[in-house]
């Protein structure tokens, strides 16, 4: 029984310390491929995520106006791209964050008029660019009509 057990354990092979060597490498090759396919993922999905919170705000912004019958700013502070305000014109702006590391290109405000209307007080009129803070050419942009206030995302170029 003990020569059969021998002859079992004989048989038997292992890795190689350069096989080994080899998988690890190759193993390490994929993960850095991967990794930064998954982080090109998740920044296009933060510009997108910030476009849809900015095209969001900017129709509130209208609703308010024409249901509240007042106008409304909509402003991007010079100081500041990576946050925006809304609120009543000439009243307290409320502070909204953009996921982090997302930013409005150009400083401008908005004023939505209480008949549907949208004025570009300062700035540039349209469109607005949202970006990535450490890669601008990774870009959506938001159009809007001054005349009706209609609001459209555009991933290129408008």
């Amino acid at each position: 029984m003990l020569g059969r057990l021998r002859r079992v354990r004989g048989d038997e092979r292992g890795f190689t310390l350069v096989e080994l060597t080899i998988v690890i490498v190759l193993m390490g090759i994929v993960f850095a491929i991967a990794s930064s396919t998954w982080f090109d993922a998740i920044d296009s999905r933060n510009v997108d995520s910030a476009t849809n919170q900015v095209a969001a705000d900017l129709r509130l912004t209208h609703t308010r106006a024409t249901n509240r019958l007042a106008d409304y700013t909509f402003e991007v502070p010079s100081d500041s791209s990576s946050t925006y305000q809304i609120g009543p014109t000439g009243g307290a702006l409320v502070t909204q964050p953009l996921p982090e590391g997302t930013q409005i290109a150009t400083a401008s405000t908005i004023v939505f008029k209480a008949n549907g209307e949208a004025e570009v007080t300062s700035g540039a009129p349209s469109p607005i660019r949202v970006e990535l803070s450490k890669d601008t050419t990774n870009y959506h942009e938001i159009e809007f009509n001054s005349v009706t206030s209609r609001i459209r995302v555009c991933t290129a170029s408008c």
